[in-house]
């Protein structure tokens, strides 16, 4: 889909966070928090477990749904909620809505909610983000 509009909702692909995704992660950011990385300290915690890093959580879901959409660049962020945790061995798949559009000179801006969703279980995180497109020249 490249044409979005405001009231479109899209579903991007399931992927199933694995011992790659959270250790990569880890690796990419310096982000080595025992949550993610020990298993015995998680489970003395009350996710009693190790859970994925929730940018790792994000970046997936705004991959996956950047996989259905061509021609747009990520404008920013501006809210972001981490409302349950990712374990390895979820599977999540990422939603967007489009809520709104402001058209400036050279680009449109798209308001947009992006929702990660547990098979099976709740919402995971919601963020409101807005993706530009630049105006055919």
């Amino acid at each position: 889909m490249n044409d979005l509009k405001v009231g479109d909702v899209l579903s991007g692909d399931s992927i199933t966070v694995t011992e790659y995704h959270v250790i990569g992660f880890a690796g990419l950011t310096g982000d080595f928090n025992p949550l993610h990385v020990d298993e015995d300290y998680a489970r003395k915690t009350g996710f009693n477990g190790r859970i994925a890093h929730g940018l790792l959580s994000l970046s997936l879901g705004l991959g996956l749904i950047s996989q259905k959409i061509h021609g747009y660049f990520l404008y920013g962020f501006d809210k972001i909620r981490f409302i349950s945790p990712v374990r390895l061995g979820d599977t999540i798949t990422p939603q967007l809505t489009v809520n709104e559009m402001e058209d400036r000179d050279k680009y449109t801006l798209y308001k947009c909610t992006l929702s990660v969703i547990k098979k099976g279980g709740p919402q995971v995180l919601n963020s409101t983000i807005i993706l530009g497109r630049m105006k055919q020249q």
